[in-house]
């Protein structure tokens, strides 16, 4: 067994280790996940009109009526047109990453967005000038992303062959500084143009039902079955055994998952069934406790004999209910800890089984998407915040799974802890 673990080290370290290390060194994938992580506030600041509006009190629904008070609008100019804030976001954060003007950067990222959008669209007497929403939402993400790199890296590009203007000294810095960039994004927006009229030439018409067909589509279909998500945090959970961080693979991930997130939210709002419920619950159930599902094990620790282990529950316990659990990966440790291996590796299938199995009952019938909560949030409360009662059991129900998984493997570090400590004091005597 003891081969097996140093065969695998050996595998994840020499491999798996220097590509994660890279990708978390990387300015794109720095400027994207940091672009993704600035749109937060646009989510979660809803979430609390989305909460609010469907507290099941009869008086409350009745003056929500009567009121004709609706956060519908909030909602659609919010979450449901993500990209338009994705686009500014991650423009904004890889421009400033590769030491450019952010501002600037992130301001011709969604002019070259909304350039490449249709502006017209077919009404009853005829073209109407108008911009479609769903291109501002979930089939518009991922051209937000490809857009805001590829005219962020340009910008730096161009920049850097000194293709600005020169102002005399006595020209105030602020007017010098937003005149500087104009010939550079008069050569963005010509290829701007070109790259809009080559996609009018196709069967597609333009880039966004390219990418949503060729691209986004299959990528869509794969990454967001809950297999595959399952698969991946399976395996993420296998690096953090052997030290290996995953937020890198992680972070890779996020555009999938923003995506799923605002197709339930358009589908929620136009009153149509969810078509990645599965995948958002599921989700909830890879993290209770942070990778490796370990708030199971924390809870565990509160049954320890060794005073090892009762005092890592004291320490360990409450940053695990809030999905931290750096103290339990190195404290325990969890890390490299051949008795753990198992339950790392197996918390994940079995979480996701039980969640797939429950979702497949009608436990998540009542889930609402347009409430987003921060990464934080106890599991259990995410769960009955955003579908009620009975998504917020199918949590509970995944946490005693993950308790009676880890369980005889606690027990039997337990004991080894308890007859090392019982050994140390009789030496002492």
């Amino acid at each position: 067994m003891m081969k097996f673990y140093e065969k695998l080290q050996s595998f994840l370290n020499q491999f798996i280790g220097p590509f994660a290390e890279k990708l978390s060194e990387s300015d794109l994938l720095t400027g994207l996940s940091s672009g993704m992580m600035m749109t937060l506030p646009v989510t979660l600041g809803v979430s609390l009109f989305a909460i609010l509006v469907n507290l099941p009190i009869e008086g409350w629904q009745s003056f929500l009526q009567a009121t004709n008070l609706s956060t519908v609008e909030v909602l659609s100019a919010t979450m449901s047109m993500l990209a338009i804030y994705i686009v500014v976001a991650v423009g904004y954060c890889y421009t400033k990453e590769k030491g450019g003007n952010g501002l600037t950067g992130a301001i011709l990222s969604m002019g070259a967005f909304l350039a490449l959008m249709p502006q017209t669209v077919e009404g009853a007497e005829g073209p109407v000038s108008a911009l479609l929403s769903n291109y501002l939402g979930s089939n518009g993400i991922f051209v937000a992303l490809v857009v805001a790199l590829a005219i962020s890296s340009l910008y730096i590009w161009l920049s850097k062959k000194n293709i600005t203007i020169k102002l005399p000294d006595s020209v105030p810095e602020m007017v010098s500084r937003s005149l500087a960039p104009t010939f550079v994004a008069i050569l963005l927006f010509v290829i701007v143009l070109i790259v809009k009229y080559a996609f009018t030439l196709t069967a597609y018409g333009n880039i966004f039902d390219f990418v949503s067909a060729v691209i986004s589509g299959p990528v869509m279909g794969f990454g967001s079955s809950p297999w595959a998500l399952i698969g991946l945090y399976t395996f993420t959970n296998i690096l953090w055994f052997f030290g290996i961080h995953p937020s890198p693979i992680v972070n890779i991930y996020t555009p999938v998952l923003i995506a799923a997130i605002t197709a339930d939210v358009e589908a929620y709002l136009a009153g149509e069934n969810l078509p990645y419920l599965v995948f958002q619950v599921l989700f909830i159930c890879m993290n209770l406790g942070g990778n490796g599902n370990t708030l199971g094990l924390a809870i565990d620790m509160l049954f320890a004999k060794s005073e090892r282990f009762k005092t890592m529950a004291k320490l360990a316990l409450a940053p695990s209910i809030f999905n931290i659990n750096e103290p339990m990966v190195f404290g325990v440790p969890l890390m490299l800890n051949p008795i753990f291996f198992i339950p790392m590796a197996l918390t994940t299938p079995i979480t996701g089984g039980i969640g797939y199995l429950l979702c497949q009952l009608g436990f998540a019938a009542n889930f609402n998407p347009t409430i987003s909560v921060p990464w934080i949030m106890p599991g259990p409360i995410t769960g009955f915040l955003e579908g009620g009662i009975l998504t917020a059991l199918i949590l509970i129900v995944c946490v005693l799974a993950n308790m009676a998984l880890y369980f005889p493997f606690f027990k039997m570090a337990d004991r080894q802890a308890l007859l090392e400590e019982t050994n140390a004091r009789e030496n002492e005597a």
